[in-house]
Order: structure tokens, then C-alpha cells, then sequence
């Protein structure tokens, strides 16, 4: 029986850097947890075209190399990175690898203060279409 401690990914929200889990993370060090951090390619891009696709792109290949590794992962999301993380962690979990024959896999997800929305739902659609006074929405050229 392993006595190895899951690794923690955290996942930041808008605005934020992975930089902002560093202490958290050194508090971990010494109680034997593994930990990781996603830098979000959305967050501060330039220009700024990348999407939540995008960002739970790169959140899913960490979990999934983190699984792939034989590891037991718990995802930590705060703010928008509850909704990233949503998206990346669908079919990822520990016992649906483990009955396809994987090792490694999602043991636990945590939404740390960040938004939880049903499968197929958007933020907006979440604020009933209408969004918050300091949401700034431009819509492209090419969806117009």
C-alpha cells in the first residue's frame, strides 16, 4: 500500500498567476505533499484571444500527466479556475481510469471561493445573461 501523499494542482482565476499559491505550497512542502500549479494561457494575453478552451487545454494535459505518472491528484480551483477546471477534469476521474485499465486519476476537485456551474453553462448564461457592471464584453468582428 502506497503511503504517498496526492499530488495538489492549483488552479487560479482570471487575473491571477500560479505565483499566488506559492505560499500554500511551501506550507505543504514539509506535511509531504506534492503540488503544482497551472498558469492559465488566457491570463494576461496578448492579445488577448485566448479562451476557456484554451485554458482547460493546459489544465487537463497537467492533470493528465499527473495521472499518467500513477499519481492521485486533487484539484484546487479558486474563482474562474472552477470553471476551467470543470471543463478539464471529465473522464479523469481515479476510479474511471482505474476500470479502463489507467493508473493515476482526480481523487478529489475543490472549489476554493470559485464558481460551480452545471455542465453546458456558461458564466453569463449563470447571471441570468446580464453581466456584472465590471465585465467588459467585445464581441468579434467574426461573430458579428
Amino acid at each position: 500500500m502506497s503511503t504517498e501523499q496526492p499530488t495538489i494542482l492549483f488552479v487560479p482565476g482570471a487575473w491571477h498567476l500560479p505565483a499566488g499559491f506559492d505560499a500554500v505550497r511551501e506550507l505543504l512542502k514539509p506535511l509531504g505533499y506534492p503540488t503544482e500549479a497551472v498558469a492559465l494561457p488566457s491570463i494576461g494575453a496578448e492579445p488577448p484571444t485566448k479562451t476557456l478552451e484554451d485554458d482547460a487545454a493546459v489544465t487537463r494535459a497537467a492533470i493528465e500527466k499527473l495521472a499518467d505518472a500513477g499519481k492521485k491528484v486533487v484539484v484546487v480551483t479558486h474563482s474562474y479556475g472552477g470553471v476551467v477546471g470543470s471543463c478539464a477534469v471529465e473522464d479523469l476521474g481515479f476510479a474511471r481510469r482505474k476500470a479502463a485499465g489507467k493508473v493515476g486519476g482526480v481523487i478529489n476537485f475543490v472549489y476554493l471561493s470559485a464558481f460551480a456551474l452545471p455542465k453546458g453553462v456558461s458564466l453569463l448564461d449563470a447571471l441570468g445573461g446580464n453581466p456584472l457592471p465590471w465585465m467588459k464584453i467585445k464581441v468579434r468582428a467574426s461573430e458579428t
